[in-house]
């Protein structure tokens, strides 16, 4: 399991499966942001199996259905939205944890976060969102 984190509450990733709910307990993961839409790949886990896993760790799982290319400002809206009320820290993931990054990201920079910091932690987990930046820029506009 490949978990990278941002900053103090949040930690982002790849698919993870129910085996890997022990190790995101360990860290102190109390909630988990799924940023993918059920059914994109074949070898992805259910929703249901996740959330059936997280329960046995009392961690709550929420799903925001992102399709590649598509991160939408209302989905942005959203992540920042279950962020600000849930438990943390959170987990988002994705297929690869560019769009739990990016959903990061834009929630940030929405929020009054510094682009160049943004951008830095990004990079720090090894997502490259240089070419996000006007749209952060605007998000911070």
């Amino acid at each position: 399991m490949q978990v990278t984190q941002l900053d103090a509450l949040t930690y982002v990733g790849p698919q993870i499966t129910f085996a890997d709910m022990a190790g995101l307990a360990g860290l102190g993961v109390k909630t988990i942001i799924v940023a993918r839409p059920e059914g994109e790949d074949g070898d992805q886990p259910e929703i249901s199996t996740i959330r059936n896993a997280a329960e046995d760790y009392d961690i709550v799982v929420h799903q925001i259905p992102v399709v590649p290319g598509c991160l939408t400002d209302d989905q942005v809206l959203t992540f920042g939205t279950i962020k600000s009320a849930v438990d943390h820290p959170v987990f988002a993931y994705c297929r690869s944890g560019m769009r739990a990054t990016s959903l990061w990201a834009l929630n940030a920079a929405a929020r009054g976060g510094s682009i160049d910091d943004i951008l830095l932690a990004a990079g720090n987990a090894n997502y490259d969102l240089r070419p996000l930046a006007p749209r952060l820029s605007a998000s911070a506009a």
